[in-house]
């Protein structure tokens, strides 16, 4: 029986290689253990360089015409506009296209198995975000990648201002992100020249020109589709055009309703298995080019996406339940180059030094068209009185002060209007507005920026009052409520006294 060893007693059964270990020179040892060390010194580097590795979103958003840089902000070439390092894979285009760059037809970087939606805007750049978000909203409804035009010129913006990128003003990549869906642009699919001409028609012999078939959702009692050729222009797409059926609109029975339900036009364009209304339809209109092309079953198309809603009621993106704003507009934000640019004009109107923007509750007075907007036995000009704006901004200061403990003595002022009358009304309140004109916004960013920074700006408030009807005036005040956690309130020039 083997005899059992006391924790003393050294041990003679020893494999014979660890008594050498002993026998090394007193040199050897050093050089065993300086190699140890650099071991070690090796490993900690390693895992440290592996968890700063972890992907990250880098998103470059051009602010300037020509690249020109915000304030404080590095130069930056054009070339690294929506550079992405690393991200979740949805918001990555590349993994929802054949090839990870824009290719010469739309068609060929379209994935087989995947399907896609499209739609086109008018008028101006916040109606077009509106019909942006509701294509976003039908995607997702749709099973299918929504694909964004860029915004083009309309009543505000003249032609010689281009197409705009959706991207050089909203971080779609926090969209998608956020989304947990893949949401793209026209550029990620398809190469176009975004300062081109917006007024040339493509040719037929171009070989970057390709027909789609789209759907029409003007109102039945018209013949002719929401004609879109800005932008079939910029894209060099040739559209030909079916009428949805009437189980598209809000009212089938209404021939002169413009309005459609997304649950109707999802329907139509479901993959694989779309309603049988959507079938043997007549064609609407040929394109410009001739094409007579049915709605494709790949890229879904329509021609205008701003009449849109659940169902429940028209214009829906106005009313704070809004299913298309409280799942995707309330998530598509500006980008960070685009609201520094802001801040540093808001601070310049105010007179500011320094970075810290104090508390403020913005406004927005639209006039414009909305002279026309009369009382019963009124003449235009019938615009609200400033004093009404001025008692709505009182009353959102003390629920600031009373609920959030927000004191904003600071009103920054937005609006359409160009009489310097007005303006010099808007100061004898003591209220500032952003002078484009002093700042040389349109010389130094182009035609599109003084409204992009107004309305960047407005977002920023801790309150907001706006002017009710107005689709700007409704978005901002969303924007403030849901970013800021901000007040606000909506003049009505239809209110009783």
């Amino acid at each position: 029986m083997p005899k059992r060893l006391s924790e003393s007693e050294p041990r003679t059964d020893m494999p014979l290689l660890s008594s050498h270990i002993w026998r090394i020179s007193r040199r050897e040892r050093r050089v065993i253990g300086l190699l140890v060390i650099i071991a070690v010194l090796y490993a900690v580097q390693s895992i440290g360089f592996l968890q700063k590795a972890q992907p990250t979103i880098v998103q470059v958003s051009l602010v300037s015409k020509e690249g020109i840089k915000p304030e404080g902000e590095a130069e930056r070439p054009v070339a690294e506009v929506d550079r992405q390092v690393e991200a979740d894979h949805w918001t990555l285009p590349r993994n929802s296209l054949n090839y990870p760059y824009p290719t010469t037809t739309a068609r060929e970087n379209l994935k087989n198995g995947t399907y896609y939606v499209t739609g086109f805007a008018l008028a101006g750049f916040t109606n077009q975000f509106i019909a942006y978000m509701h294509l976003i909203y039908l995607g997702i409804q749709s099973e299918r990648i929504p694909v964004i035009p860029p915004v083009t010129p309309s009543s505000h913006v003249s032609n010689k201002a281009g197409a705009l990128r959706f991207s050089r003003v909203f971080n779609i990549s926090a969209t998608s992100k956020i989304l947990r869906r893949p949401v793209l642009e026209w550029a990620h699919v398809k190469e176009y020249q975004e300062n081109a001409s917006v007024s040339i028609i493509p040719q037929g012999t171009d070989p970057s020109v390709e027909q789609f078939g789209c759907w029409s959702v003007r109102q039945r009692n018209f013949p002719t589709p929401i004609w879109v050729p800005i932008a079939e222009n910029v894209l060099k797409v040739d559209l030909s055009f079916t009428r949805v059926p009437p189980i598209a609109f809000f009212d089938e029975t209404n021939q002169g309703d413009v309005h459609t339900k997304f649950s109707a036009l999802a329907s139509l364009i479901m993959p694989k298995y779309p309603h049988p209304a959507s079938k043997g339809l007549p064609l609407m209109a040929k394109s410009r080019l001739g094409s007579s092309l049915p709605p494709g079953e790949h890229m879904a198309c329509f021609d205008f996406l701003y009449y849109v809603s659940s169902g429940l009621r028209r214009h829906e993106f106005e009313n704070r339940w809004s299913p298309a704003w409280n799942s995707v507009g309330t998530h598509i934000r500006f980008t960070d180059e685009l609201v520094m640019l802001a801040r540093g004009y808001i601070l310049r109107a105010m007179g500011l030094e320094g970075e810290i923007i104090p508390p403020i509750i913005s406004l927005h007075i639209r006039r414009g068209d909305f002279r026309n907007h009369c009382k019963k036995g009124m003449t235009p000009p019938c615009y609200i009185p400033l004093q009404r704006y001025h008692d709505s901004i009182e009353n959102v200061r003390t629920e600031l002060l009373a609920t959030q403990n927000i004191n904003a003595t600071r009103v920054l002022v937005a609006s359409d209007e160009r009489d310097p009358e007005f303006w010099k009304e808007v100061s004898g309140y003591g209220w500032h507005y952003i002078n484009h004109t002093v700042e040389r916004t349109l010389e130094r960013y182009g035609e599109w920026y003084p409204v992009l920074i107004d309305t960047t700006a407005l977002s920023i408030g801790s309150g907001f009052v706006g002017t009710k009807s107005s689709t700007f005036s409704v978005l901002t005040a969303r924007r403030v409520e849901d970013w800021n956690g901000g007040l606000t309130d909506m003049v009505d020039y239809f209110a009783k006294d």
